[in-house]
């Protein structure tokens, strides 16, 4: 019954590896293009509006070149300028900058493009499974084991960087893979050029110039002894790429290290303070939550593959680039572990293993190879359920900002009534608010800081006014729905009514 079944997945698949390069295009372009754009429909992300968030810049940008006079040069100067005393991710910032230039705040545009950039990170890791020589069907595992799971969050979050960098990545990856399948040096180039505009994008993803280092030398390395000889005259066929790569990471993480510092990567790298039970601490949380099914799947597949083990100790490349990828990675995120986007691009090197290299792995047959495809499914499988389930709740919460600003703006708008925000520590809570009213018409929003117990203006010219209790008329805060919600401002609520709004809840003074 296993042999039958095996010959009917192998029938499938060879009609499929018979299907036309136009055909297999058109099928993949559209099934992503289905997959991505029909979650973001479906689940309401993609009009969901502000999230008070990364997303506050927009309205921020929006307000200085259209109530402060700057032109967008000036905005582009102050947006980059600004973040190179911070951190290294310049393109980032003129992404941004542009996108609101050319669509100010309407967020439902600037989420078609996020998820545009999905769908073509998405093909483009498939393409690049494909060049490994891939099945078509192992091609689809490798793409969607990568971008599905708590790291979708990328698919709809406008502030996160990974969904341009993965783009970048993927397609620079590609290129390297045409590369070095064709030896046309038009594909290096634009290899090259793609992975420069990843690493200047996110700090992070610079990390993952060594893996494509590394990749060459395993082209070149195949079906010969790792010897001094053999390595030095791949390096000298391949020269001029991997010293264009290695410049780059040199040039850049010097840049990081000695020109802008490190002191602003509070979530990066070891920490002497602290110490090694609280690493611990942190993983095991991390292992049972964000990662919970790379780990439990992978434990599985991996014990699959260590039944051959006589053959498991010839994929030494394969584990060295794996662990080019994941090691840098954990390191990097080692005080906070990998939750979330940050997921991206780790994951990138778990699904090399156990999806191209699993997959393409000889001595699997049988009932293991059963075993382990099916590890791959459910694990898919249950990743989309994350998916879709973190989706709903980015609706959920955008659309209860969206009621507590239009509700409250309604209330107060060509009036002196005073507004409250009360979203510290979110700083970013309170700035979307700021810009978000001003924008709108309305320049009387005040902030609370629970430490000082004081009302103040916060932001803009008038940042060191303060107001009385007395005269706030609408309070906003976040209630135990929301993720951002850590305590009840210490304030006397007795003369409000209280207005629910999803995640967030608005208190009315009464008589208002």
């Amino acid at each position: 019954m296993v042999n039958r079944f095996l010959d009917r997945v192998q029938i499938f698949y060879e009609k499929l590896e018979k299907m036309s390069k136009k055909s297999e295009t058109v099928l993949v372009w559209t099934f992503f293009a289905a997959l991505v754009f029909g979650v973001v429909i479906v689940t309401g992300t993609l009009t969901s509006g502000f999230h008070l968030v990364d997303d506050w810049e927009f309205a921020k940008y929006v307000d200085w070149m259209t109530l402060d006079g700057y032109s967008l040069w000036d905005c582009l100067r102050e947006a980059v300028g600004f973040d190179l005393t911070l951190r290294f991710r310049p393109l980032y910032y003129i992404n941004r900058v542009l996108m609101t230039y050319l669509f100010g705040i309407n967020l439902t545009a600037m989420s078609v493009v996020k998820a545009a950039e999905i769908v073509v990170t998405l093909a483009a890791l498939y393409y690049c499974a494909r060049q490994m020589k891939c099945h078509m069907v192992h091609a689809a595992l490798f793409a969607l084991t990568v971008m599905v799971g708590y790291q979708s969050a990328v698919w709809w979050k406008l502030g996160p960087q990974e969904s341009y960098d993965m783009m970048m990545f993927a397609v620079g990856f590609l290129f390297l893979l045409k590369w070095l399948s064709t030896d046309k040096k038009g594909y290096a180039v634009s290899s090259v050029g793609a992975f420069f505009l990843m690493s200047i994008y996110k700090e992070p993803f610079i990390l993952l110039l060594p893996f494509a280092g590394l990749y060459v030398l395993y082209d070149g390395m195949k079906g010969k002894r790792v010897t001094a000889a053999c390595l030095w005259e791949t390096v000298r066929h391949r020269f001029p790429y991997l010293l264009a790569i290695g410049v780059m990471f040199a040039v850049e993480m010097f840049l990081i290290l000695f020109v802008i510092g490190t002191n602003n990567y509070s979530y990066v790298g070891l920490d002497e303070s602290v110490t090694l039970d609280q690493y611990m601490q942190v993983w095991r949380a991390a292992a049972g939550n964000n990662l919970k099914w790379y780990v439990r799947f992978g434990v599985l597949m991996g014990l699959i593959l260590l039944t051959y083990w006589e053959h498991v100790k010839k994929l030494g490349w394969e584990i060295l680039l794996t662990a080019a990828v994941v090691l840098p990675q954990c390191v990097t995120y080692s005080k906070t572990a990998l939750e979330e986007r940050y997921i991206l691009p780790c994951v990138l090197g778990y699904a090399f293993f156990f999806v191209i290299v699993g997959c393409r792995f000889r001595p699997l047959s049988g009932k293991r190879r059963i075993a382990y495809m099916l590890c791959l499914l459910l694990m898919l499988a249950a990743h989309g359920r994350v998916t879709l389930r973190e989706a709903r709740y980015f609706t959920y919460r955008g659309e209860s900002i969206k009621t507590m600003m239009e509700s409250t703006l309604e209330l107060v708008q060509g009036t002196d009534k005073k507004v409250l925000s009360c979203f510290a520590p979110n700083a970013e809570g309170n700035k979307t608010m700021y810009h978000w009213f001003r924008l709108h018409g309305y320049d009387e929003v005040f902030y609370w800081e629970e430490d000082e117990k004081k009302i103040n203006r916060s932001y803009g010219p008038r940042e060191d006014e303060q107001a009385e209790f007395a005269d706030i008329d609408v309070i906003v805060m976040y209630n135990e729905e929301d993720r951002h919600w850590c305590y009840e401002p210490s304030l006397d609520l007795t003369d409000f009514t209280e207005k629910k709004c999803g995640t967030i809840t608005t208190y009315i003074r009464n008589g208002q």
